[in-house]
């Protein structure tokens, strides 16, 4: 930036009053030709310069005035802006078109910060387990600062259960019981086995128990003897033995032939003991849930599933040598074990204890960072993917408020761009990413179920980023039916000069600068005049007005001053003039 041209020493400067001061500024108007030069120009306005007067300021330094965080002027951009944020119903979000540096994201955020007062918390969002066949997530929808609260008693409750259930399974009356049913099922083939034995034994056939199995062997003089010695006896006797034994070996068979039949009797009388047992435990565990949070639509029958499941897979929470003995007593840790991933409750919208409607901006606007992302664990013994989290998108936390972009970051992502406005025409939240999670192939992705989406959506661009977006996204005007348009320039008058004071001071406040004296101040106000090219305007370039006071804070302290003065800022000036000069000597060598 050059410096500020033809610029007086205090002493040359003409003291004028206030009155006086506007009425120049008006004759200066009427002179002013159509256009003048763009604001930036390093070539002086030809009409004559007016100085503003320290002392019509009527203050010494910032630290006399009120700090403003405010904009100057752009009243219809300001009109614009609290309409779409008022205005009810989808499509009317806001495109916001201006120069960078005039004030319109702090404007945007001013705005939309005196709406948010009025609105209602928004609802509290959770995906969580559907417990069925198609491995997907409902969507449950919370009052304000419900679902945390949810989430943390759903954790609890399973915490619980670790040591409950293991407990429970190693108590006597369940050992006792269960011995029951084993011993039951091993007494009735033992019984029928021993039956068949004293029966067979006066025929002088022999039933034994051998390492290989049940075998049948022929007695001889009361003893059992081998195949040899067997063999050696007369044809016509060792005959009648041999049919004598294929009529117990059948029989044996018969036997034999109900085991899978009781075996799988014997399971299902296991596991309807091992259900009671833990449908006790589980019940009481979800007698408090049910009752927190009767009153919240879908709890209950997400409950009655998430009993039913536990109930089923009450073996998860012991350890595997316990698994083996069938006799499980050992708790196994839940936390962060993938397995457990399907009773976590996964928070996607919490309003929190203030319970007002969001603000937010988003940077970077991926599809995951708009949509979310699953996050997958390790695999159990199968070795297939476990789903441990889902993490919530940018348009999951501004659900209910207002979501703030940059067309910039809009135009490098026109994927995403497509997929939310998609959002934005179907009122919803629907993931399906255009890219699985590492390891996982698109059809292993579990379906989430659709989230109502409540949003306003802001976006900052200058006139080049706005063609740009309509003609990526032909369908824009339909859903951005807002246009808030800030100029860089506004008309100098007594009214703006003060408002300039002001956000000098607001920008030492946010800044922790030193204090800015009134001199320092109206040569602020100079070299935004002479940025807007004259014309009675001032420049509304306040990231540049932040910068040149942050510098001359930076030269009042080298100077040992504790008040920013009229040198620091000219100093300021003329450091930058320098340096752009040095720049632009670089580039012709």
């Amino acid at each position: 930036m050059s410096a500020l041209l033809n610029r007086e020493t205090v002493a040359d400067r003409a003291v004028v009053a206030a009155a006086t001061e506007q009425a120049q500024v008006e004759a200066e108007e009427a002179r002013a030709p159509p256009e003048k030069a763009p604001s930036g120009s390093n070539v002086a306005s030809a009409e004559p310069k007016i100085r503003v007067d320290p002392k019509s300021l009527g203050f010494e330094t910032t630290a006399d005035l009120e700090p403003d965080e405010g904009v100057i002027g752009q009243t219809r951009a300001l009109e614009a802006l609290a309409f779409g944020a008022g205005m009810k119903g989808p499509g009317y979000n806001m495109l916001v078109v201006g120069p960078a540096g005039s004030g319109r994201h702090r404007a945007a955020r001013i705005t939309l910060g005196a709406v948010t007062n009025t609105l209602s918390a928004p609802q509290d969002w959770v995906y969580v387990s559907s417990f069925d066949s198609s491995g997907g997530y409902r969507a449950l929808k919370f009052p304000p600062g419900r679902a945390k609260s949810f989430a943390e008693a759903v954790a609890r409750m399973i915490d619980g259960l670790e040591d409950a259930l293991p407990a429970a399974f190693g108590a006597d009356d369940y050992e006792l019981r269960r011995r029951t049913i084993e011993e039951e099922f091993r007494f009735s083939r033992e019984d029928a086995l021993e039956a068949l034995r004293h029966q067979v034994e006066p025929q002088n056939i022999a039933v034994l128990n051998t390492p290989a199995g049940i075998a049948v062997a022929p007695i001889l003089e009361g003893k059992v003897v081998s195949t040899d010695v067997f063999n050696s006896v007369p044809e016509s006797l060792r005959k009648q033995v041999e049919s004598k034994i294929a009529v117990v070996e059948a029989e044996i068979e018969a036997i034999l032939a109900k085991a899978p039949d009781a075996e799988k009797a014997r399971r299902e009388q296991l596991t309807a003991l091992n259900e009671q047992i833990a449908g006790r435990q589980v019940s009481a565990a979800l007698e408090d849930l049910n009752s927190e949070f009767e009153n919240v639509s879908g709890v209950a029958s997400y409950l009655k599933a998430l009993g039913r499941d536990l109930i089923r897979n009450g073996g998860l929470f012991f350890s595997e040598a316990a698994k083996g003995n069938e006799s499980p007593r050992v708790p196994i840790e839940t936390s962060g074990d993938p397995r457990f991933a399907r009773y976590r409750v996964h928070l996607m919208a919490a309003s929190g204890a203030k319970g007002v409607a969001p603000i937010l901006q988003e940077p970077n606007p991926t599809y995951a960072n708009l949509f979310g992302r699953i996050e997958c664990g390790g695999g159990d013994d199968t070795h297939e993917p476990q789903f441990v989290r889902i993490r919530p998108g940018a348009l999951h936390r501004a659900n209910g408020g207002f979501l703030l972009f940059d067309a910039r970051g809009l135009l490098a992502q026109p994927a995403s761009t497509d997929a939310m406005l998609r959002a934005l025409s179907e009122c919803e939240i629907r993931f399906d990413p255009p890219v699985a999670a590492q390891g996982v192939s698109a059809g292993e992705i579990p379906d989430l179920e659709p989230i109502a989406l409540d949003v306003k959506i802001v976006v900052f661009a200058d006139a080049a980023e706005h063609r740009q977006l309509v003609e990526q996204h032909p369908d824009l005007p339909r859903l951005f039916k807002v246009e808030a348009r800030f100029d860089n320039t506004v008309k100098r008058s007594q009214e703006t000069v003060a408002a300039y004071a002001r956000l000098v001071a607001g920008i030492v406040t946010r800044h922790a600068l030193k204090p800015v004296d009134c001199g320092a101040v109206a040569t602020l106000i100079d070299e935004a005049s002479r940025r807007a090219g004259g014309n009675g305007k001032l420049a509304l370039d306040f990231g540049e007005m932040a910068d040149l006071c942050r510098e001359a804070d930076h030269w009042a302290g080298r100077a040992g001053r504790s008040v920013t003065s009229i040198a620091d800022i000219e100093c300021a000036l003329d450091q930058r003039e320098e340096r752009s000069a040095d720049a632009g000597q670089r580039g012709v060598a």
